[in-house]
């Protein structure tokens, strides 16, 4: 009888330590983020879609980026016993190969991006590699460096290794907000000092050209389009006086309906100095919804049947998704990796969805979607069987390959 009682003792005991541990939170990660990215608003905009991808984006995610962790339960005396995490294998892809194909590939400056250079340095084919070493910040040019950036910041040495694994480099610029777009370019047409920095910095480095990746579309009014193009023509016409090039990228649009979301058309640009537009094909979960795939093949058929009706097929460049998504159902969805994906609860039971290709999975209200080799060779046959031979992969860095 004693025995008993004093069992029970321990027990009580026991269960008040869990109680009291229990109230502390488990999930304190952060992601860093470089100083100089601009803030966005955590709530969903009434405005149109906007694309997630750019590195504003993901670096201001209210929701941490990397894998979360849990509090122990047990007192600090007891040898803690790590979570078993089941990994299911990658399966074996049943799509060929893709050939006769212009790979590119971006290369995040920070978190969760920062295994990129040993990725391109694997043996993968990437004949295109554009580190984002430039954003505006608060419609400031601002350059991403070992002094603010968690990695792939731009170094000489970089530089050096970027050109060894690849036959051009670009360097992209990105802005994830109209407002601050529209304080940068009014700036910029008033004098050349941007247009001189950035092609003074591809001349100097001796880069193929310059990239840029200015978002949030919906944003965008006609006061903000026309002074885009006319930065556009300036920033083209003196990096082709310097044997260089420029790249822009574009929304995805697939109809009527999509197009006036949007105050962007492609034929508009077609007479200018692009020579490349990269079609973000992309997103659709973050426009749509969790719960959704990122890019359902049937709609990427749409988007680069509209586009490429309306905009030399030689000179588009299709965007594809290595990233997935993780969301509760019934609000925005976040930008996750592969590599943070696969330590998620429910990660094993992942089955291929038919539309997109992607894998998924539902873990009580939590919706989860990553691409692995299949998706993405299902999503490259769609570009390929359109007529387009170009591809961007965002991004390198935790990411599965094709």
């Amino acid at each position: 009888m004693k025995t008993y009682v004093v069992i029970a003792l321990i027990t009580v005991l026991c269960i008040g330590f869990v109680a009291g541990r229990m109230t502390t939170p488990s999930d304190r990660t952060s992601t860093p983020t470089p100083s100089v990215t601009p803030v966005q608003p955590e709530q969903v905009s009434e405005t149109p879609p906007q694309s997630a991808t750019t590195s504003a984006s993901i670096a201001t995610s209210t929701v941490p980026m990397s894998p979360t962790t849990t509090s122990q339960l047990t007192p600090s005396t007891t040898p803690a016993t790590p979570p078993t995490v089941t990994i299911k294998p990658t399966p074996t892809p049943s799509t060929p190969t893709p050939r006769g194909l212009q790979t590119m590939a971006w290369i995040y400056p920070s978190e969760p991006g920062c295994n990129a250079q040993n990725e391109y340095q694997d043996g993968r084919k990437i004949q295109v590699l554009k580190p984002e070493f430039f954003t505006v910040n608060g419609g400031t040019l601002t350059m991403f460096d070992a002094s603010n950036s968690g990695c792939n910041g731009y170094t000489p040495t970089f530089v050096a290794n970027l050109k060894k694994y690849s036959e051009a480099q670009y360097v992209t610029v990105s802005s994830a907000s109209a407002a601050d777009m529209d304080i940068f370019l009014a700036n910029a047409l008033s004098d050349s000092t941007d247009i001189d920095t950035l092609v003074s910095f591809v001349v100097d480095n001796d880069l193929t050209g310059i990239e840029l990746d200015f978002e949030d579309f919906g944003g965008w009014n006609q006061n903000s389009y026309a002074n885009f193009r006319m930065f556009v023509e300036s920033l083209g016409s003196k990096l082709h006086s310097n044997n260089k090039k420029l790249m822009i990228d574009g929304p995805a649009i697939a109809n009527q309906i999509e197009q006036g979301w949007f105050v962007w058309r492609y034929e508009d640009f077609i007479n200018l100095p692009v020579d490349y537009i990269v079609i973000m094909a992309y997103d659709y979960q973050f426009d749509h919804g969790t719960g959704v795939p990122v890019a359902p093949l049937d709609w990427m058929r749409e988007v680069i049947t509209w586009i490429s009706a309306k905009y030399p097929k030689a000179k588009l460049v299709v965007g594809i998704p290595s990233y997935g998504y993780e969301g509760a159902l019934g609000k925005r969805p976040y930008i996750r990796t592969y590599d943070q994906l696969k330590s998620k609860p429910g990660f094993a039971t992942a089955t291929r969805d038919e539309s997109s290709g992607e894998m998924t999975w539902q873990s009580g209200k939590q919706v989860y979607f990553y691409q692995d080799s299949e998706s993405l060779r299902q999503k490259i046959a769609v570009v390929q069987e359109l007529g387009i031979t170009s591809i961007s992969v965002w991004h390198l860095g935790g990411n599965q390959w094709y």
